[in-house]
């Protein structure tokens, strides 16, 4: 009896010891950025262990999707953009860390303000039909096409109960537009590399 007892003890704790070595997927959601005026970007993300052990160095494969619905814009009157993003998260520790992302995908954007400002004065200004005519096709352009960034970040990820299973990360970086300045039309010579801070809740599955 003692030795069953023994051998079922020993099966659980090596149930269990597998079990947690399983969890190498995670889903995360970022919690800032949907609620910023014009920005409105919403992500949901998995990402997968893919070398190393989750409590020291290791490396996540990500991969995830950027939703960002008929939000009002500083560009355009409305913007809507979707992509799929793919990347990789390098853990120096537990906690520390960099990443980096490939974002791609499509953009509509509804209304350019900045051909309403400098082109639409000409519709009331010249006498040139031909002028004229130009100028009120600009200033109800719309503008769509591909868009791609490229983002790099630096993070550190607090674990929020003691099984591990739910974390928290901050993290700062650069987000780069790769599909060129004009693709929601003239920018004002607005840059298309930001400045950006994330706050990322995740759950180890």
């Amino acid at each position: 009896m003692k030795i069953q007892k023994f051998f079922l003890l020993l099966s659980l704790l090596f149930a269990k010891t597998m079990f947690a070595e399983e969890k190498k997927w995670s889903l995360e959601t970022e919690l800032i950025q949907p609620f910023l005026p014009t920005i409105h970007i919403g992500r949901i993300q998995a990402t997968r262990t893919v070398w190393g052990d989750w409590n020291s160095a290791h490396g996540e494969l990500k991969v995830g999707a950027f939703i960002r619905p008929r939000v009002k814009h500083d560009v355009v009157d409305v913007i809507d953009e979707y992509a799929a993003s793919f990347g990789y998260r390098h853990f120096f520790n537990e906690n520390w860390h960099v990443e980096a992302n490939y974002y791609i995908g499509y953009v509509w954007a509804d209304n350019n303000k900045w051909n309403r400002r400098y082109i639409g004065p000409y519709a009331f200004l010249s006498e040139s039909p031909e002028l004229r005519a130009y100028a009120y096709q600009q200033v109800e352009r719309d503008y769509e096409g591909r868009v791609q960034f490229a983002e790099a970040l630096i993070g550190y990820r607090f674990l929020l109960n003691e099984e591990k299973t739910i974390y928290m990360i901050p993290q700062f970086g650069v987000l780069h537009g790769m599909h060129g300045s004009g693709i929601i039309g003239p920018r004002d010579g607005k840059t298309e590399t930001f400045l950006e801070g994330n706050l990322i809740v995740g759950i180890r599955l």
